[in-house]
């Protein structure tokens, strides 16, 4: 891929994701990157987080929460497809099945303009 297909844009926004990711899920860790091919975000709790005791119930509370979204992308539409995943899945091992919908439905609406953008 050429120099075309990695956009400038990469980091806009990105201040306030963090902001808000820090804000929603207070003891996460997180980690970004960005490529020529896409950009990408992780998280999870760490052990000062209350979340932790959610592993038995979905292993991504230790494995972690992963996007790799396709250029052109945002490192802020990484975090938040990760930090919404996230709180879809806390929703759920709480037994809160409409934040569980609202979240998935967060995280659906990025992709499809994901998706949008490489048509």
């Amino acid at each position: 891929m050429d120099k075309k297909t990695w956009p400038d844009i990469c980091h806009d926004n990105i201040e306030k994701t963090i902001a808000l990711f820090k804000k929603e899920l207070p003891g996460w860790w997180y980690s970004l990157g960005e490529c020529q091919v896409s950009c990408d975000a992780s998280c999870a709790p760490t052990k000062l987080s209350d979340d932790m005791r959610h592993i038995p119930i979905d292993d991504r509370f230790n494995s972690g929460f992963h996007a790799d979204v396709p250029q052109p992308s945002t490192l802020s539409d990484a975090l938040l497809i990760v930090l919404h995943d996230a709180l879809a899945a806390k929703a759920k091992a709480e037994g809160d099945p409409e934040r569980e919908r609202i979240m998935e439905d967060v995280v659906n609406a990025i992709w499809e303009k994901q998706d949008s953008k490489s048509e």
